[in-house]
């Protein structure tokens, strides 16, 4: 295979705290008593504040919300008064509470807040989108004044998508004119903003129309500007989306007719206004990853404590031999989720101008730790039947909020897409001096404010280098379904070296969508491997997340085979054959052993025991 001799399979590392090994797993984050991980959370200031918010609002008022989408200025006030969201997004630099854009604590706060209730979580990460293209900009005013908003308890938007063009940016009809005197005319609509009922400040992004001549081709430039809607008195009246899942949030859209401003309300234009709105989108999908494990753990937390009060043919029904398998899946998925995605986060908070990697693992993480999620709930609803419908639950909201995540505006498509602009250097061209980030879970550096992500330019994904990927999995080869990942990894590699796919492929086409498959599973399982290891993760519980992601990879490869596999030259000539040769190894039948099946179920249910549980109606024991 190529590994190398290893003289030091594992990697020295300082040692994580029993806290922070315990909190990479499932937590169950409501109740009185709390294990040593979700004290980890619920011990900081405003993850404190906010899990006191919900824990005395309760699961029925959240509900009773969700049914009659109901906007919540009871949080709304609450926050305001804590000054919650100015204390988590806003830099140093801005901040007149002495705050800062902490990482870890921002990633943290976003996971609980979509355990207790994603709808309220959305007007959060909405704000972020809003406040990030603003701080992206060169308008030193307009940031400020954002900040201020913040701080006094205000939300902000992020106006980018349109009714008939979605997440198509070069498609935006959204237009402004200037109207002599350094004074604009905007006009336009918007669809599926969050917070549309209730921002101080929504990023607009339009077309600047009158910088090209009638007739000409060449595409007009963008202009990303400030909108007041209390002071604007052309924007029509925001009107409610109705929504399958985070109902009593406010998704909207709205009309501007001659709305006029003036050059003081230009947040950035041209090329930096395309940065600034690509720059807040990137960081904006990424943290919505942590809104999936928040809302699968408690999902998990709900449906196993359902699992053990009800009885079915004289014992609890956990103790079905099928359905603790299905639960260890759904277990070992969630805590491969949270492995890559606070993996993913260190690469982020160590990014700067010449160590841009996160690119590929934010990509990464919308594509995957999103879908992923919606797997979980599937394996979930398996275990659970009938029970997981009942609208009393929060498992029936789980159900319909996380499938938002990576449906909205076929955002994990446009992700794998976006991988495989990737692939060249990640495979074929590593750079062995590039070093791996310290871990902000491991407690390896310092949790702080990472200011190039508020100046980050786009440039040419070329340009990115990365070590070689193989390297995470070498102290794990003797984890049989680590091995037999690599091995797959690596034939993959060889079979792109061997002839490459177009470097300008249809982003749409089902090849392309499937090589993304491939690559973003590989990027995946490289993280998982790198945080399990830094963690101390148990073997056997190693094996039960390979188990899954060996699975996963040979269904990619695959359907790669079956939609586009000739385009890596698997035809019938001699060179075809060798193809067809690689291709088979792609694709390999993991294993999980009864001991490691048992060591994995027995962690589980023992953590499931200590963690605090909800109590919902019909927690009782159950039986029929």
């Amino acid at each position: 295979m190529g590994f190398g001799r290893l003289d030091n399979p594992r990697p020295a590392f300082a040692a994580a705290s029993a806290a922070a090994q315990a909190a990479i797993y499932p937590l169950g984050l409501s109740g009185r008593r709390r294990c040593a991980g979700a004290a980890l959370y619920l011990d900081q200031p405003l993850i404190g504040k906010l899990a006191e918010f919900f824990e005395k609002k309760g699961l029925a008022a959240i509900k009773e919300e969700d049914q009659r989408e109901q906007w919540y200025d009871d949080w709304l006030a609450f926050q305001a008064r804590h000054r919650l969201y100015a204390q988590l997004i806003c830099p140093r630099q801005l901040s007149t509470l002495g705050s800062e854009f902490d990482l870890l604590r921002f990633a943290r706060f976003l996971e609980v807040f979509a355990y207790f209730s994603p709808a309220h979580g959305y007007s959060l990460q909405v704000s972020f989108l809003g406040f990030f293209a603003i701080l992206l900009g060169d308008n030193l005013a307009l940031k400020q004044e954002a900040a201020a908003a913040l701080e006094r308890g205000g939300l902000l938007a992020f106006g980018v998508s349109e009714r008939g063009h979605g997440s198509d940016l070069l498609g935006n009809e959204f237009t402004v004119v200037e109207s002599g005197g350094g004074r604009y005319l905007a006009n336009g609509a918007k669809y599926y903003i969050g917070n549309a009922n209730a921002a101080a400040m929504i990023a607009i992004l339009a077309r600047k129309e009158n910088q090209r001549s009638a007739g000409s081709a060449r595409r007009a430039p963008l202009v990303l500007f400030a909108l007041r809607p209390g002071d604007s008195k052309g924007l029509r009246s925001a009107q409610k989306i109705r929504t399958l899942g985070v109902r009593s949030a406010f998704v909207g859209e709205f009309e501007v007719k001659d709305h006029a401003f003036d050059a003081a309300d230009v947040i950035a234009e041209g090329r930096q206004a395309w940065d600034a709105v690509f720059g807040a989108v990137t960081l904006g999908k990424f943290f919505l990853g942590f809104g999936s494990i928040g809302i699968c753990a408690h999902a998990f937390e709900e449906a196993a404590g359902h699992l053990r009060a009800r009885v079915l043919y004289g014992k609890p029904v956990i103790e079905m031999p099928h359905i603790r398998a299905t639960l260890v899946q759904a277990y070992a998925r969630l805590t491969a989720m949270k492995l890559y995605a606070y993996r993913a986060l260190d690469y982020v908070h160590a990014a700067n101008a010449t160590d841009r990697r996160y690119l590929l693992f934010a990509a990464v993480q919308k594509a995957k730790v999103s879908t992923e999620g919606v797997r979980v709930m599937a394996l979930l609803s398996e275990c659970v039947g009938a029970r997981g419908f009942e609208s009393e639950t929060f498992f029936e909201m789980a159900l319909r909020d996380v499938q938002l995540i990576p449906g909205l505006e076929s955002s994990a498509h446009i992700n794998l897409g976006l991988t495989v602009q990737f692939m060249p250097r990640y495979l074929t061209g590593p750079e062995p001096a590039l070093a791996q980030p310290g871990s902000l879970v491991a407690g390896d550096v310092a949790s702080d404010e990472n200011t190039y992500l508020m100046e980050g330019r786009t440039g040419a994904i070329h340009t990115i280098a990365f070590p070689h990927f193989l390297r995470a999995f070498r102290p794990l080869m003797a984890v049989e379904n680590v091995r037999r990942f690599a091995q797959a990894a690596k034939a993959f590699q060889l079979l792109v070296r061997r002839r490459p796919p177009d470097p300008s492929p249809r982003a749409d086409s089902p090849a392309t969508l499937a090589l993304g498959q491939c690559l973003a599973t590989i990027a995946y399982g490289q993280l998982v491997a790198e945080n399990a290891l830094r963690l101390s993760v148990p073997s056997a519980m190693i094996a039960a997340m390979f188990q899954a992601l060996v699975h996963d990879f040979s269904v990619a490869a695959l359907t790669l085979f079956s939609c586009g596999g000739a385009d890596l030259d698997c035809g019938a000539s001699e060179a075809g054959a060798r193809g067809r040769r690689l291709f088979r190894r792609l694709v390999s039948a993991p294993r999980l052993t009864d001991s490691q099946r048992d060591f994995v179920a027995t962690q589980m249910e023992q953590r499931c025991e200590d963690d605090p549980l909800h109590s919902s109606p019909g927690a009782e024991r159950r039986t029929e």
